[in-house]
């Protein structure tokens, strides 16, 4: 299982939402892999990551450039478009890191990146959605955009008052995106895909 499975919404705001997540097995890779960690965050440098991080850190609170120097057990990426997320996992794949790598996204554009290069799915993971008293969860626009981080850390009521922020014109949807994304260490929050969803959110 893993914390960037779960994100919400239609498949036209999904198919502009891709998330990598890469890391050694406990037990097997671990020892060795600072290095390894350090290669991944150069080649995450070669593309446009809408964000990044390592569990502590993320695009708006430590440069890639600063991330690389510290000690690592992982590495998230987040993609806006398919075409540069295969770009990405080629130049992974040729790389041979030896390090365990997980691909969220729509299934079929995921395997599709995947069977253009030769990349047969290890494991296939899907969301079974939330089950239980669901009158109790937030409405479904602020859910799209609270699910993408992973661990929960970006407040419904925060998400709320960045749509009221807009609405009064104190902030832009740009703006508003990027405070909720430094809220989510990991780095797997899409501030790209938020500020549109906010925008759509605040014109109504």
């Amino acid at each position: 299982m893993t914390h960037t499975l779960h994100r919400r919404g239609d498949n036209q705001s999904l198919q502009e939402d891709y998330v990598v997540l890469i890391m050694p097995a406990q037990g097997v890779n671990v020892p060795g892999s600072d290095e390894k960690l350090k290669k991944l965050w150069e080649i995450f440098s070669h593309y446009h990551v809408v964000n990044f991080g390592n569990g502590n850190y993320n695009k708006f609170n430590l440069s890639l450039e600063d991330l690389k120097t510290k000690k690592s057990m992982i590495g998230h990426a987040v993609f806006k478009d398919k075409k540069t997320l295969g770009k990405f996992v080629k130049e992974l794949k040729e790389a041979d890191l030896g390090l365990s790598t997980v691909l969220s996204g729509l299934y079929d554009e995921v395997k599709g990146c995947c069977g253009s290069l030769g990349i047969k799915l290890h494991t296939v993971e899907h969301s079974l959605g939330v089950h239980g008293n669901t009158k109790k969860l937030p409405p479904e626009n602020v859910l799209e955009i609270h699910t993408m981080c992973g661990h929960a850390l970006i407040a419904p009521n925060l998400i709320e008052a960045m749509v009221e922020e807009i609405k009064k014109g104190k902030k832009t949807a740009e703006a508003a995106a990027e405070e909720l994304a430094r809220q989510c260490s990991c780095g797997i929050f899409n501030p790209y895909r938020a500020a549109k969803l906010l925008q759509k959110m605040a014109s109504w």
